[in-house]
């Protein structure tokens, strides 16, 4: 790879970093939040769950925008708008404008992975496609990762104002560079924008976020609301193959490559994004500690996921999917297991072991799952794969958290009512929503065993990649 792209991709895996850690920006400030305003955990967790289903659809709308507009346009829009949501979040005086403007940033979020997905995919080499992408997805989770370590102490110290400083920092920082370093050589190509499918899409991942975020405590209303999102987004996928200028292809989903290797995704973010969410919140009311000793607990486990991330992605490189797959997902199945039992007996070791063991799971499965999936397509199917990856690390990140914390919230405040302290209430709670986790990890663990059985039958670059690129 040349220097101009080396530097490319730095500037790229900066903001694809902070858009990561905007996801998890507010975790360790929630609870100063709903105390500040007076507002429940339920109504709190939309300013994480917000975030996503706004990522998601942007995530969604990228294979049209990267084909209409420059990769300078789209950086320095992305910029923009991560910039002014920073500045809008920190001088925000009440809830409503603190969750407008994290709506603002996760404009400018939605648009930084993918874009920088899309280069790795188009520019890096295919000897080093698998490395270059496990260096862009740890910077994608490593980003939600660190965040509970920094922001926890910015809480502790500062209020949960200052956590905004980190991305308004770090965005002028990658503005600057970007001026220099972001240059593109392909032609933006004129095309309409299908605005009902975008709308399809954002209805649909609303409703279903709410219904598994209610559905815990009002069975009735959260499975009509997921019902009701199930037919959204069936006739947003309707619309996708009938459309004469479709929001995004869903050609790969039509691939035995790809389509569990999405799945594979979700389940894996599902995972990593209810650790990043639920964990924190056990720490501070199960174990009584302070947000920055919340956070610190986490460290450990955020380097684990990191070097898994980076090391896995080398080694799909050399040996392929078997049996690198299945062996993260049962690690982090093993870690799940190990929180629900530390929660419930209560043993607190087992749980930090768990949630270690979770992290280093999810870092091994995810940047070979994306890699194993967008590597097989041809290069014309290159921006609609990476849209529906990024559309399924979005959905899991919306999913994940709306269920695990409304299953927490739900039974913490059963156990409260039945006359059980917090503490012991708030280790009820996580060790029910780690149960869940785990039942959806099992069945990842399945489903991983049997992709990599898959595709150990069929080597990267064989005949099948070859007839994939001539279509």
């Amino acid at each position: 790879m040349g220097s101009s792209l080396r530097m490319l991709l730095v500037v790229l895996y900066g903001c694809a970093f902070i858009a990561g850690f905007n996801e998890n920006l507010m975790n360790m400030a929630l609870v100063s939040i709903m105390g500040q305003f007076a507002i429940d955990a339920v109504m709190a967790q939309w300013l994480v769950t917000g975030y996503m289903i706004v990522v998601t659809v942007v995530v969604a709308c990228m294979a049209y925008l990267y084909r209409r507009f420059s990769l300078r346009a789209l950086f320095f829009a992305a910029a923009a708008l991560n910039i002014a949501g920073s500045l809008g979040g920190m001088a925000s005086g009440g809830f409503v404008s603190l969750l407008l403007f994290r709506i603002v940033q996760a404009l400018g979020a939605g648009v930084f992975i993918p874009l920088m997905m899309n280069v790795v995919v188009q520019r890096v080499p295919r000897q080093n496609l698998g490395a270059c992408l496990a260096l862009g997805s740890s910077m994608i989770t490593i980003g939600p990762a660190t965040a509970p370590i920094v922001t926890g102490f910015l809480v502790s110290q500062f209020g949960w104002a200052s956590v905004f400083c980190v991305p308004l920092d770090f965005g002028v920082l990658f503005a600057i560079l970007g001026w220099f370093v972001v240059r593109d050589e392909r032609q933006p190509v004129r095309g309409r924008f299908d605005g009902l499918s975008a709308l399809l899409m954002a209805g649909g991942v609303t409703l279903l976020s709410v219904g598994l975020a209610a559905v815990s405590s009002q069975p009735v209303v959260g499975l009509g609301e997921m019902a009701l999102a199930v037919l959204l987004l069936a006739a947003f996928a309707l619309r996708q193959q009938r459309c004469s200028h479709p929001l995004v292809s869903l050609k790969p989903l039509r691939l035995r490559a790809f389509w569990p290797a999405a799945v594979l995704v979700m389940v894996t973010m599902m995972t990593y994004f209810s650790l990043s969410v639920v964990t924190p919140l056990y720490f501070e009311q199960a174990a009584g500690m302070s947000a920055s000793m919340a956070g610190l607990m986490l460290l450990l486990p955020v380097c684990a996921h990191a070097g898994a991330a980076v090391v896995s992605g080398r080694q799909l490189d050399r040996r392929g999917e078997w049996p690198l797959m299945p062996l993260g997902m049962a690690i982090a199945l093993t870690g799940l297991l190990m929180m629900v039992a530390g929660a419930l007996l209560p043993v607190m070791p087992l749980v930090v072991g768990g949630v270690f063991l979770g992290y280093l799971g999810t870092g091994m499965l995810l940047s070979p799952s994306q890699t194993a999936g967008l590597r097989r397509l041809s290069p014309q199917l290159h921006s609609h794969g990476v849209s529906l990856m990024g559309m399924a690390l979005q959905l899991a990140a919306c999913l994940g958290p709306a269920l695990y914390v409304g299953v927490m919230s739900s039974v913490t405040e059963a156990a409260q009512q039945a006359g059980a302290p917090l503490a012991w209430a708030a280790s009820q709670g996580f060790g029910a929503a780690m149960a869940v986790a785990a039942v959806i990890c099992a069945g990842g663990l399945a489903a991983a065993a049997a992709y990599a059985a898959f595709m150990r039958k069929r080597p990267y670059g064989g005949p099948e990649d070859e007839a994939a690129a001539g279509e």
